[in-house]
């Protein structure tokens, strides 16, 4: 199952919920930084970790032709987690995108066949270098957007890009994160689309997501991961794969 996570205007934290949703997803997941603004798990959540990985190392195999299946195994770092979770550092520059940007199609593919399930964050969406085949292809797509007017302006334009882009697929579905003043049956209906969820305002777990700063030891027992790990069984009950 590859599921696809997106904003539509501002920065609410897409990679935060996708991180959160990782490490409490109930099946074997693949964590993949898609945005072609460039990833940030290895100067934040990750840090320490061998920089040589990620997506632009494997796009440079594909170009040469290289199975994409085999050498994505060689590009992933896996968690210190019972469970198997892996993730695909995201561009080490935005210099990189041009260069994967005619692979999105072989890269949807290439999830899309993955034993086991994918969350692709592909960061903000509606400019020329959105990875289009992965909206297209997804299982299901998560808009993240925070509940604030500000949040909620910026992203109504895009949300009919983004329904577009699904063609015959399932629509988009909203994810709440952080604080605001509009519920889930106000943003409902707003922006016409159903409302999957509700990730809560946790700065201390964000800061270990984002930052890599703070104690495991909190984060395992945060109020984030504690409605990530709800969200995510809801979420796969809801996708049959």
């Amino acid at each position: 199952m590859l599921t696809v996570l997106c904003s539509g205007g501002h920065s609410p934290g897409v990679t935060t919920a996708g991180l959160a949703l990782t490490l409490t997803w109930p099946r074997e997941i693949l964590f993949a930084e898609c945005d072609p603004a460039g990833g940030s798990v290895l100067s934040g959540y990750l840090v320490g970790q061998r920089q040589e990985r990620g997506l632009g190392e494997w796009a440079v195999q594909l170009r040469r032709g290289a199975d994409a299946t085999a050498t994505l195994t060689e590009q992933v770092l896996r968690l210190n987690d019972p469970e198997n979770r892996r993730v695909l550092p995201g561009l080490a520059s935005p210099s990189q995108v041009a260069s994967v940007q005619p692979l999105w199609q072989d890269i949807a593919g290439t999830f899309a066949r993955m034993v086991g399930d994918v969350i692709a964050d592909i960061g903000r969406t509606g400019g020329t270098e959105t990875p289009l085949p992965l909206l297209a292809g997804a299982d299901q797509v998560l808009v993240i957007v925070q509940p604030t007017l500000r949040d909620l302006s910026a992203l109504a334009p895009r949300f009919a890009e983004i329904t577009a882009a699904r063609g015959a697929r399932p629509a988009p579905r909203v994810l709440l994160t952080g604080n605001g003043p509009y519920g889930r049956r106000e943003v409902a209906r707003s922006l016409g689309a159903e409302v999957t969820g509700h990730l809560p305002h946790d700065p201390k777990a964000a800061a270990i997501l984002t930052h890599g700063l703070g104690s495991e030891r909190h984060l395992s027992r945060s109020l984030l991961l504690r409605a990530a790990r709800s969200l995510g069984a809801k979420l796969c009950e809801q996708v049959a794969v």
